[in-house]
Formats: C-alpha cells, structure tokens, sequence
C-alpha cells in the first residue's frame, strides 16, 4: 500500500492493516451518516413537495422551485465552494480550523448578501417568471435567504470535515420536519414556500453553531505541514472556479429551463429535478466521507476510491432502475398533470444522475489529493455541454429534450474518468497522483505542486 510523501520528499511509512481498516470503518461509518442524511432530506423533501402540489397553485410551485434552485445556486456562488474546501483542509489546520471556519463562513454570508440582491434587482427585468421578487418583503426574504443557506450548509461541511458526520442527519431531520409544518401552516404562494425552505434553517443554525465553535473546533494542535493560510487560499480559488462552472452546468438548468418554456410547463421538470437532485445529495454526501478520511496521512486513497465507487453504483443502479420503471407512480403523488407530462423527464435524469454519481466520486478522490486541475478540467467541460445541449434539444423535444441533454453530458463525463482510469490517469490513484500534481498548471492555482510538498 502507498504512503504518501511528506513535505520533505521522503515517504510516510504505508498505514497497518489494523489503521486500514479503522480508517475505511470511518469512511463508511461517516459516509453513511451522510446518505442517511441525505435520504432523509429526500424523503421529507419530497413530502414537501408533495405538499405544495396539493395546497399551491401550479404557476407558483414553477415559480417556487425556480426560486429555491435560484436561492441554493446563488448561495453556492457565495459559498465559493468553501464546503468541499473545508472538507480537506479541517483534518489538516490544527488550531488555524476555528479560524478557518469562523472567517469562512462570514466571508461567505457577506457574498451571499450581495448576491441575493444583485438577484433580485435583475431577475424580474429579465423574466415575468420571478414578479414575486417586485414586492419589497419577498425581495428582502430572498436575500436573506441566499445567506441564510450559505450559513446552514457549511455548518454540514464543518461537521463532516471534523468527523461529526452522525451529527449530520439529526440536525437535517429537524429542519426538514420543520420545514414542512411550516409549509402546511403558511403554503399558498410561491414567496411561503420560499420561505418555509428557509426560516428553519436560520433557527436550526443556532444551536449548531455554538455546539461548532465551542465544543468541536477548538483544539492546541499543530497544522500538518501544506495546510497553511497561502495553501488554503490557493486550493479555494481553484474550488471557486469549478463551483461558478458547477452553477452553469448544473445548479441553474432548472432557471434555464423556467426562462425556456415558461414556470408552469417547467413545473414537472422542476419536481422530477428536486427527486434527481436528493439522490445526487446521497452521492455527494459519500464523496464527502471520502473528501475527509482521503486527506488524512497515509491512506490509500485509490483503493477508497474504487471500493466506494463499486458500492455506491451498485446501490445507486438499484434504485435507478426501480425509479425508472416506476416513474409516472412516483410523480402521481404530485398530481395526474405531473406524471403524465414529467415521467419520462423524469426517467432521463435518473439515467443522467447514475452516470454522474461516477463524476462525483472522481472529483471527490481528487479533492482529498488537492489535484484541483483536474476538478477544474471536469467542470469546465460540464460547463460547456450541459446547457449547450439543454439548449438545443430542449428547443427541439421540450422538457424530453433537456432530460436527454442531461444524460447524455453526464455519460459523456462518465466515460472520460473511467477512459482515464484505463489510460493510467486514474483521479484516485495516489501513485499517479504525485506525477499529475506537477503537470498541473492552471492560472487560477499556481504552483500546485507546492501545495502537496512537491519541490
């Protein structure tokens, strides 16, 4: 087994199988932390929905899910991929992690202020499909909301890159409960579905903050040598590159998608996005696992990276395919209109969702090796062919259009990493990775190769 090398160009001696094995118990333990997490965000999630499909008007749930995919794109924007930052460096900072994340998040509401509101000066001058935004006390909600979120979701990435990942579920349970009630209480419009998604979270983020700065990040530790303040910043403006290329390829296609064809014929598809998007939340939350327990000295990082990969396929593939055979029952829930015009919009993105689950693992592998061009490379591409194509076919087929768009981009980067794998280029091979790490130069992150001990 691989150690890795240590700042000084000699190798760290390759971990016992007994340290093997606690750390691969963690990964797993952590990691299903996080899918539970995740599977509880999507079931009470779509209990949400389900909700609001039987208490608001058609135009405002197209309007409320464009709003939400607004807020959560703006607030990633915000984040400037802080989250997934967080997740390789907090194993390493020592005493610098309160810091880190205390400065990280504020820095990130801030933006996210300013963001929501260069939002919601625009957006309604640029379509009719946001007017809500018009009236001063939506506006103001918005805004707060994008920060709001922001705070809410590096609480998660500060808990996972501090193994707490089974605080995670518990805290995400309780706000979506809440999130709920609140939507049953005052649901009816597009600006109370806004704001039932949001007000939990500003009350959930409390107690987990003083639980974070007071009992889980504090710490006399010394940093490990690369986790220095010019590192961290390096490895985060590559990460902020690849989050604004995420939101193109990614995050905005349901905004896309409302601007195309109006909200109310959007509105299947922006159900059938939010069931696609909490089983990619599972994936991303397993990559997580694999984020922080990768970054730690001595792992093996390839053999995590194909173990979980296996796993999560397989278990992914399952639930795919009954999805997909299943999807005009699973829509019905919401209504005849939705399963008859979003099943087989539906059917695509789970296709697309299975073949991106493959992506994800890769980025995440080399997240934990803080080989960022790679990431960047993979998301640059993404960037390009997903709204390209959701824009040519989606002109041509509608809603069927964009679904095959999705898929067909998502299958396209699925096979460049599995390719690469074959060629020698593996995103997780820690033999190779200490050779890509020096041809890596990219303007956003030089001297790449500093940051992982490289002369």
């Amino acid at each position: 087994m691989n150690g890795r090398a240590n700042p000084g160009g000699t190798a760290e001696a390759p971990m016992t199988a007994s340290k093997t094995g606690a750390a691969e118990a963690t990964l797993y333990r952590n990691g299903a932390a996080l899918a539970l997490s995740g599977l509880i965000s999507a079931l009470l999630g779509a209990g949400f929905w389900v909700a609001a499909a039987h208490t608001t008007p058609r135009a405002a749930v197209g309007e409320a899910t464009a709003l939400v995919s607004a807020m959560m794109a703006l607030s990633m924007l915000g984040q400037l991929n802080l989250g997934p930052a967080l997740a390789a460096f907090l194993p390493r900072a020592g005493h610098r992690r309160t810091a880190l994340v205390a400065g990280g998040t504020a820095a990130a509401a801030g933006l996210s202020l300013v963001l929501g509101a260069g939002f919601v000066l625009a957006a309604p001058r640029v379509s009719d499909s946001f007017q809500t935004l018009e009236r001063p006390l939506p506006a103001i909600g918005f805004v707060l909301a994008v920060a709001i979120w922001s705070v809410f979701a590096l609480q998660d990435a500060a808990l996972t890159g501090m193994r707490k990942a089974p605080w995670v579920p518990l805290k995400n349970a309780v706000y979506n409960t809440a999130k709920l009630g609140v939507l049953v209480a005052i649901g009816g419009t597009a600006a109370a579905l806004l704001t039932a998604w949001v007000v939990p979270a500003a009350v959930a983020a409390v107690p987990v903050a003083y639980l974070l700065f007071t009992r889980v990040l504090p710490t006399t530790d010394e940093p490990e040598p690369g986790a220095d303040a010019p590192a961290f910043r390096r490895f985060l403006a590559g990460e902020s590159t690849a989050m604004v290329l995420d939101q193109i390829g990614v995050t905005l296609l349901p905004v896309l998608v409302v601007a195309l064809v109006g909200p109310a014929t959007a509105a299947p598809f922006g159900l059938a996005w939010m069931i696609v998007q909490a089983l990619d939340a599972m994936v991303i939350a397993m990559g997580s696992s694999l984020v922080v327990e990768g970054s730690r000295a001595g792992t093996d990082i390839g053999s995590m990276h194909r173990a979980m990969r296996r796993r999560t396929v397989a278990g992914l593939g399952l639930v795919t395919a009954v999805a997909v055979l299943g999807a005009p029952l699973i829509l019905r829930v919401f209504g005849g209109e939705y399963a008859q015009e979003g099943a087989n919009v539906l059917r695509l993105l789970l296709i697309g969702s299975l073949a991106r689950s493959v992506i994800t693992l890769a980025i995440c592998a080399a997240r934990a090796q803080l080989l960022i061009g790679w990431i960047v490379r993979m998301h640059l591409l993404l960037a390009f062919v997903v709204p390209g194509s959701a824009l040519l076919l989606g002109d041509r087929f509608g809603l069927t259009g964009v679904g095959l768009a999705w898929a067909g981009s998502q299958c396209l980067g699925a096979v460049i990493v599995l390719f690469g794998e074959r060629v020698g280029r593996p995103a997780g091979s820690p033999s190779a990775s200490r050779i890509r790490t020096t041809r890596i130069s990219l303007p956003v992150v030089p001297h790449e190769a500093s940051q992982k001990g490289q002369p």
